[in-house]
């Protein structure tokens, strides 16, 4: 029984993002995926790194991989479709406006931040 529940707790904390859920502000409402590419530069090539990570949406806050931006700092998101298949999603802050490459359509996402917002 103990080994389930340490199993079941680290599985909690990795798809949750490390993010233990304990009360109603730290319940995961929403996220999508968004494509990151780094360029590597060594002497003899440049390569470049894709990766995938999520945008989370909760009560109080949006997290990324890289930063938190409390809800009370974000202004607006937006969206922009390419003509294949990604778009840019755009978060405006009280920092300036982050964007990110993401796949899938973002209209939920964007929906339900608006109506936490009008709460």
């Amino acid at each position: 029984m103990q080994l389930f529940v340490k199993l079941f707790a680290y599985d909690m904390i990795r798809d949750t993002g490390g993010f233990i859920m304990s009360n109603s502000a730290d319940q995961l409402i929403h996220s999508i995926s968004y494509v990151s590419i780094q360029r590597v530069v060594d002497r003899l090539e440049q390569t470049y790194l894709k990766s995938f990570h999520s945008i989370h949406l909760f009560q109080d806050r949006i997290t990324t991989s890289q930063r938190t931006f409390p809800l009370e700092h974000v202004f607006d998101l937006s969206y922009r479709p390419f003509s294949g298949q990604t778009g840019l999603f755009y978060l405006h802050t009280h920092e300036g406006v982050f964007t990110f490459e993401v796949v899938d359509n973002p209209d939920r996402f964007i929906k339900l931040f608006k109506e936490i917002q009008s709460n």
